[in-house]
Formats: structure tokens, sequence, C-alpha cells
């Protein structure tokens, strides 16, 4: 027993000993004077997939290689190296970076790719806030102008059209949201934005059906003076429901909204 535990205790102690002298020779590395060694081994460790250390050393010969015609190749590695550990907001940066300093370098293209790409890597769920979302729509629709014959233009379509279905989710839950706490106004205006914004929508049915019904609740709230126009609309959504969709299943409910609005508007002009 005390054999094994001697054992044990020797393996640990050579582990932290490598643990350490492959440290201190790194950090050796790193304080070196011979750049063209830290380059070389910084590309070694990159090719490796040893990302931080390959990302320690580029860092420090960014400043050193500037002028010189190993720069594109170190500042895209760098790039790259943000873009493997996952830390994408740096990677957009510097891919964007990289395509503004070199636009007519051997990366150019892969790095507005990669710049745009990052910020889809950011995307989250469409109930949170969509800002990196729209950053990356609008990265890679620049992509896909400035390179159209790129093959990196149909992956590129591909992600735009996910992420506009994202935002289109993220606006049908906030109108969703805005009539389910009764605010009737709000969520009328968002479900018709959804029809101007996205005109191809899979919803378009539901999202006129819930337009008929916000607009219906709104002309209720509506002080005596407003409600005609706004039974008006009520109306107004219901015949254009109707011309669109003449087989619905939620026409029952919409013929009952649109004969109720009649009635709401006949009797105002009758007792005013």
């Amino acid at each position: 027993m005390l054999k094994q535990k001697g054992i044990l205790i020797n393996s640990l102690l050579v582990c932290v000993l490598l643990f350490s002298s492959c440290k201190n020779n790194f950090e050796k590395l790193r304080l070196s004077s011979d750049n063209d060694l830290k380059l070389s081994k910084a590309f070694e460790f990159y090719e490796a997939e040893e990302w931080l250390k390959a990302q320690y050393l580029l860092e420090d010969l960014i400043g050193v290689v500037r002028l010189t015609d190993k720069a594109e190749k170190v500042y895209y590695y760098y790039a790259y190296t943000h873009y493997h550990l996952e830390n994408y907001s740096f990677a957009s940066y510097y891919f964007k970076q990289f395509s503004t300093t070199f636009p007519n370098g051997t990366y150019a293209e892969e790095a507005l790719f990669m710049s745009a790409d990052s910020y889809y890597k950011l995307s989250p769920s469409f109930r949170l806030t969509q800002e990196d979302t729209e950053s990356a729509i609008e990265g890679l629709q620049i992509f896909v102008n400035t390179y159209p014959e790129s093959e990196k233009v149909a992956p590129s379509n591909d992600r735009i059209d996910a992420l506009r279905a994202k935002l289109e989710s993220k606006a049908l839950d906030s109108a969703k949201g805005y009539y389910k706490r009764k605010h009737y106004k709000a969520a009328t205006y968002t479900f018709k934005n959804l029809l101007i914004d996205y005109p191809d929508t899979k919803e378009g049915e539901y999202i006129r059906y819930m337009i008929i019904r916000s607009s219906l609740k709104y002309a209720q709230q509506s002080i005596l003076g407003r409600q005609v126009e706004r039974y008006q609309e009520t109306i107004d959504a219901c015949l254009e429901f109707k011309k669109r969709h003449d087989q619905s299943q939620y026409q029952r409910e919409i013929d009952s909204i649109f004969e109720t609005a009649n009635k709401k508007i006949k009797k105002i002009r009758n007792e005013h």
C-alpha cells in the first residue's frame, strides 16, 4: 500500500515538473528577442491547434511585423485564434480589421466572410436582444455584395435566411406579448409591421387574424370619438383577410368580429 502511494506521489511530482518545465520554456520563448523563432513556433502551435499559445506569440509579433510581408499572415492567423477559442466578438473585430487593412490581400475574402460568420456564431435565441443577429445579417450582405461570385455566397444567403427567420420570430413573439398584456394598439402596429418587414412570411394567415383581433380590442378601448374610425379599420382588416384566406380555420370568428364591428358603427351613428 505504501509502495503504491509512493509511486503515485512520484508520478505527480514528475507531472508537476514537466508542466513547470513546459511553462518555463514557453515563457522564455515569449521573452526571447528572436522574432523569427517566435514566428516559426507560433505557426507550429497554430498547426497543432494549440490556439492560446499561438495567440500569445502572434499578439507579441503584430507590432514587430507590421510593415513587413509577414504582417498579413500573422494578423490573419491571430484573428483565427480568437475564432477557434470561441471569442467571437474579438474574432469578428480582428477579421474586419484585417479585411480593411489588407483589402487586396490573399485572405481578404475569407476574412470578410469570417467577420460576419463570427457574429452569426454570437446570434442568440430569438427571445434575447438581437443586436448580434442584425450585425451578422449586415456583414453577410456586405460579403455577398462584395464577392458575388464567391463559393461562400450560397452559405451566406442560407445564414441570412436563418437569421431573418429569427428576427421574425422575435417580432412575432413581441406582438403576441403586447396582445397578452392588453396593449392592443402596440399589438396591432407590431403585427402590421411584421407583414411589411417579412412579406413572404409563412405566418401571414395567423398574423392577419391577430391584426383583426387586436384592432377590435383597440377600438373597444378607444374614446367614443375615435371608435368609428377604429372599428372601420377592423372591418377593412376582415375584408383583406377574406380576400387572401377564403378557406381559413379562423373564418367563423372573423365573420363574428366583422358583424360586431359593423353593429358598433351603426349603433354609434344612430345614437350620435
